[in-house]
């Protein structure tokens, strides 16, 4: 491992505030399952991104409720295939316009294997990341020379204050098993995220007998 990708695992910024330990791994194929209870309690047990993604849902902090969902690695190219390139204009789609871009993409899923977040998620990430670092995303990830290249985090992240509905805090998360290679492409984003301002991290999971 070198030492620029060294930097972008230890570097364990944003904070979560949830344990990463899972406990009572099983493996059916090339799935790996844990149980999500973090103290090994119970018997439900889930793939890495979902005990991740439940955990960060149960997060209690007065005045806030925590939401998120899982992010296609075609996440952006679904967008700007259902919305366009113009971060300005799809911030300032409404209700209506969104589930419309919704329908399209729902229609050729199987032609491109596009997919978008259901529309209250749809909604907050857009008004998370905002025009400008939208568009940045957008001009990354439509560019033709990357039509092979991912890397777009597991996760999406994110509290909105209880008294408005508005995003509070957020966090695009990249979730790893303790031994599971980290891809260039994967650490790439996740340098170019925080470069541009986004809370962005890779979360390694540690396992317990």
């Amino acid at each position: 491992m070198n030492n620029k990708t060294y930097q972008t695992e230890i570097n364990r910024a944003p904070s979560l505030r949830i344990s990463h330990i899972v406990y009572g791994r099983e493996t059916a194929g090339t799935r790996v399952k844990y149980l999500i209870n973090p103290s090994g309690e119970g018997d439900r047990r889930e793939i890495p991104e979902n005990v991740v993604l439940i955990r960060w849902r149960k997060r209690e902090m007065t005045g806030h409720s925590f939401h998120g969902c899982r992010l296609s690695p075609n996440l952006w190219r679904a967008i700007g295939r259902a919305y366009g390139n113009d971060a300005s204009q799809i911030c300032g789609l409404t209700p209506a316009q969104l589930e419309s871009g919704q329908q399209i993409i729902q229609k050729d899923a199987a032609d491109h294997h596009l997919k978008v977040p259901r529309l209250d998620i749809l909604q907050a990430l857009i008004s998370a990341l905002g025009p400008q670092k939208l568009q940045k995303i957008l001009d990354r990830h439509l560019d033709a020379t990357r039509f092979d290249r991912y890397g777009t985090p597991d996760l999406f992240l994110f509290a909105r204050g209880s008294s408005e509905d508005k995003v509070a805090f957020h966090r695009l998360v990249e979730v790893k098993k303790p031994k599971e290679r980290i891809s260039a492409d994967q650490h790439e984003e996740i340098e170019f995220l925080r470069s541009i301002g986004i809370p962005a991290r890779i979360l390694r999971l540690i396992e317990r007998a």
